[in-house]
């Protein structure tokens, strides 16, 4: 009896079959991995807003129709440097944190920056977000960090849409406020996420946060939610 067997030839082509296939699927098996910065800005964004929303629903976070969002950090009900920190602190409260530095909070808010004319300047706001939090980055630090490895800091100065004609304006205590159509206070404090931590390459998403709880998410931030919806993610 005789045993069959493979023969040189055959083995080398069986080889050769075998290195063209992973050639040309190893390139498609890579490219439809999912991007780890991408799930977590997908995380991060979503996060921010269920947090938003429940600041804004409890009475304990949401005192006297303000969330710590003011241009200048602080609550209506007074101006100390704990009430600066007060949307921090709040942030962090409802995540499950790694670790929370909320001591820079009281230092990161400078002249509020502001939008006027008739021409819509939300454009111009949402890349100033992102660059404001690439600045931030730098002086700010890290205040927020979840478990999973995303960091959220404050950003600096605060935007405001308006007019600098007085008539446009209301007065609240010694301040005045701009306000929308709907008499909320145009004012979006900026805040920032950044996926891959400060010292990473992915830059920081920048977000304006209203004190109604309104988000202005900004140009990247803007951008990559847009292409999740088209991918169907």
């Amino acid at each position: 009896m005789f045993k069959k067997a493979f023969t040189l030839a055959e083995i080398m082509i069986v080889l050769t079959i075998i290195g063209i296939l992973t050639a040309i699927l190893l390139p498609v098996a890579f490219q439809s991995a999912p991007d780890e910065n991408i799930m977590k800005f997908k995380k991060a964004n979503n996060t921010l807003g269920a947090v938003i929303r429940e600041l804004i629903n409890a009475d304990a976070y949401y005192i006297n129709g303000d969330f710590g969002t003011k241009p200048d950090g602080t609550l209506i009900k007074g101006e100390n440097d704990d009430e600066k920190k007060y949307f921090c602190s709040s942030f962090a409260d409802i995540l499950s944190t790694k670790s929370v530095n909320c001591s820079t909070a009281s230092t990161t808010y400078g002249s509020v920056k502001t939008y006027e004319g008739d021409a819509d300047k939300t454009d111009d706001a949402r890349t100033d977000l992102d660059e404001n939090c690439a600045d931030a980055a730098e002086t700010v630090g890290e205040e927020i960090i979840t478990t999973d490895g995303i960091t959220y800091y404050q950003g600096s100065p605060a935007l405001t849409f308006g007019s600098s004609d007085a008539d446009d304006k209301r007065n609240f205590g010694s301040e005045s406020e701009y306000k929308d159509a709907n008499g909320f206070d145009a004012h979006y404090k900026v805040f920032c996420v950044d996926v891959d931590g400060i010292d990473g390459d992915e830059p920081p998403f920048g977000y304006g946060i209203r004190i109604d709880g309104k988000i202005l998410p900004g140009a990247r931030a803007l951008e990559w939610a847009n292409k999740s919806i088209q991918q169907g993610d």
